[in-house]
C-alpha cells in the first residue's frame, strides 16, 4: 500500500501559492482559538467528550483542515502551543496568537519570490527574531517581581481559573508545598471543591480487579495500616509467593497489596480466594510509566524491597523485604500511597527517603530532555513534600469538565509564578516591552497582539487592574515557541504532505 505525496510548491507562474495556503492554514486555527483569550473569551462546543472549553490547546487538537498543505500548516502551528503546554502548562492561546502576529509581520517583509527584503534574507530575518526574543525575555525577567505571599499567588490562580474559590485552594496548597511542590487537579462527584494532601507517592496505575472495591460510591480500594509487596512481576499464579504469604499469616498480617505488572485470571481468583478466607490480598498494576524508578521511589516512602524480575526471584522474599503504608487509596487508574510519619523510625525513614532523592538530583543534573526533566523534578517534590490534590465538583458534567481544564490551567500557571516570579498581565507586559523596541523590531508590532485581542474579546477597551498577574515562564515559554514556529514558517516555500489515492482512501473507509 503506496502513499501518494502531494507536493504544493512555489513556481514561476505562481509564486505565492504555497505561501498563502501556509499562512491560511495558521489564520484559520489561531482565529478560531484566540477568541478563547482572557475573561470575556468566547467558548467552543467539543463534539469529543461533548466538551464545553475555552482551553486553547483542547481545541486546538480538534481542529482539521481538508487541504493538505493548509493542515499540515496548522499542525505545525498547533506546536505552538502543545511545546507551551508541555513545558509550562498554561499560556497555549498566547503563544497562538504571537505566532500569528509573528508572521503576519514576518511575510511583510517577504513580498516577493526571491525572499529578499532590500539586502536581507529569510535567514537573517530569522536571526533577528531570535536575538530580539531573547532580548525581550531580558526585559521580561528585568521586569519580574518574585511571589512574596499566598495572597499573590492566589491572585495568579484567580486570573487563569476564573473561580475564587479554586483560585484559593489552588494557591493555598502551591505555597505551602514550594516551587517544586506538585499540586493536581481533578474531578469529583461531589458539587463543591476541596483540596486533599497526600504524604506519600501517587502513579498511574490502579486496582487489579474491581472486586476489590470496598468503597463503592467512589469506586475505589481503600486499605489502612496496609502491607506492600513491590514487584514488577506478571503474575500467572501466586505459587512462589505461598511462603512468604505463610510467615506473614504467622506475623498476623491479614491485609496485602501485591503491586505487579499484570495478573492473569488465575492469579486474580486466587487473590479473591485469599480474601474470601480473612487474607485480604488486594491485586493492584504497576505504574505504566518510568515503572521500575517510581517501584523504587515507592520503596523509599513506605519501606521494603523492590523485586524487579530481571534482578531476582520471588523464591527470595523475605519478610524484612516487605513495606508498610499508613493509607492506600486506588482507582481504576490511579493509586495514592501514604508512608508513616513514625517517631521512633524518623530517622531512618529521612535517610531513606533523602539518599533516594540525592539519587535523581544527580540523574537530573545529567538530563538534557525537558520531559524527562519535569518528570524527575516532581518525583523529587512528591519525595521531599508528598502532594496535593485539589479536587473539581460541579452540578454538571459539562460544568465539571470545564472547570476542570480551568483549574488544570492554573495549577500550572501558579507553580510556574512561585518557580520564576510575576510579571503585569493581560499583555501589559508585552505591550510595555513593545512600546520601548525600536520601530524597525520585527516583534514591536506582535507583542500587542495578545492585549488587543482581549480588548477585541471584551468588546470595549477595558482597564485591567494591579492585581491581575500573569507567570513570568508562561510569557517565556509563549514567546519562544511563538518566535520559533512563525520564523519556521517563513522559510517555507513549499510543503508536502501524505494523501491516500481515492481508490485505497474508499478501501480504508470500509
Amino acid at each position: 500500500m503506496h502513499l501518494k505525496k502531494i507536493v504544493d510548491y512555489n513556481n514561476i507562474q505562481n509564486p505565492n501559492e504555497a505561501t498563502d495556503r501556509i499562512n491560511k492554514g495558521v489564520n484559520v486555527l489561531v482565529d478560531c482559538v484566540k477568541q478563547t483569550l482572557g475573561p470575556w473569551g468566547r467558548n467552543f462546543l467539543l463534539e469529543k467528550g461533548l466538551k464545553i472549553t475555552n482551553d486553547g490547546i483542547s481545541i486546538a487538537r480538534e481542529i482539521q483542515l481538508e487541504n493538505e498543505t493548509e493542515d499540515l500548516a496548522l499542525r505545525i502551528t498547533r506546536e505552538a502551543a502543545v511545546k507551551t503546554n508541555d513545558e509550562a502548562g498554561d499560556g497555549t492561546t498566547s503563544a497562538l496568537t504571537l505566532t500569528q502576529a509573528i508572521l503576519k509581520e514576518v511575510l511583510k517583509l517577504l513580498p516577493n519570490k526571491d525572499r529578499l527584503v532590500g539586502k536581507k534574507s529569510v535567514i537573517q530575518i530569522r536571526k533577528q527574531i531570535n536575538e530580539e526574543c531573547e532580548q525581550v525575555i531580558k526585559k521580561l525577567n528585568e521586569m519580574a517581581t518574585p511571589v512574596k505571599t499566598k495572597e499573590e499567588l492566589i491572585d495568579v490562580a484567580k486570573v487563569s481559573s476564573e473561580d475564587e474559590n479554586l483560585a484559593k485552594l489552588i494557591g493555598e496548597a502551591q505555597w505551602e508545598l514550594g516551587p517544586e511542590g506538585v499540586v493536581i487537579a481533578e474531578a469529583t462527584n461531589e458539587r463543591k471543591d476541596f483540596a486533599e494532601r497526600i504524604n506519600g507517592i501517587r502513579f498511574d496505575n490502579g486496582f487489579g480487579t474491581s472486586l476489590v472495591v470496598n468503597n463503592q460510591e467512589k469506586q475505589r480500594l481503600e486499605a489502612d495500616n496496609v502491607h506492600v509487596l513491590l514487584t514488577n512481576y506478571t503474575f500467572q499464579n501466586l505459587d512462589a509467593l505461598r511462603p512468604i504469604f505463610d510467615n506473614m499469616k504467622r506475623q498476623g498480617w491479614n491485609e496485602i497489596v501485591l503491586i505487579g505488572r499484570a495478573f492473569t485470571n488465575e492469579a486474580i481468583l486466587e487473590c479473591m480466594k485469599n480474601l474470601q478466607a480473612g487474607f485480604k490480598l488486594y491485586p493492584m498494576n504497576a505504574p505504566y510509566v518510568n515503572q521500575v524508578e517510581i517501584m523504587e521511589d515507592l520503596a523509599a516512602v513506605i519501606g521494603g524491597t523492590f523485586y524487579n524480575q530481571e534482578q531476582r526471584g520471588l523464591n527470595e522474599y523475605q519478610i524484612s523485604d516487605v513495606g508498610l503504608a499508613k493509607s492506600v487509596r486506588s482507582s481504576r487508574y490511579s493509586a495514592d500511597f501514604t508512608g508513616f510519619e513514625d517517631k521512633e523510625n524518623e530517622t531512618i525513614i529521612k535517610d531513606r527517603i533523602n539518599a533516594r532523592v540525592e539519587k535523581l538530583k544527580k540523574e537530573l543534573k545529567g538530563e538534557e530532555s525537558v520531559f524527562a526533566k519535569k518528570q524527575l523534578e516532581q518525583r523529587i517534590a512528591q519525595l521531599t513534600n508528598g502532594f496535593t490534590i485539589i479536587n473539581v465538583g460541579a452540578l454538571s458534567e459539562q460544568d465539571r469538565k470545564y472547570r476542570l481544564d480551568k483549574a488544570e490551567d492554573a495549577v500550572n500557571s501558579t507553580r510556574s509564578a512561585l518557580q520564576e516570579g510575576t510579571v503585569k498581565g493581560g499583555g501589559l507586559v508585552f505591550k510595555e516591552i513593545s512600546e520601548k523596541l525600536p520601530e524597525d523590531a520585527i516583534l514591536k508590532r506582535p507583542l500587542l497582539s495578545v492585549y488587543e485581542q482581549i480588548m477585541v474579546n471584551a468588546g470595549e477597551t477595558i482597564e485591567i487592574e494591579d492585581w491581575v498577574r500573569d507567570s513570568v515562564k508562561v510569557c517565556r515559554v509563549a514567546l519562544q515557541n511563538a518566535c520559533q514556529i512563525a520564523a519556521d514558517l517563513a522559510t517555507a516555500g513549499g510543503a508536502v504532505s501524505n494523501k491516500f489515492p481515492s481508490d485505497l482512501d474508499n478501501l480504508l473507509r470500509r
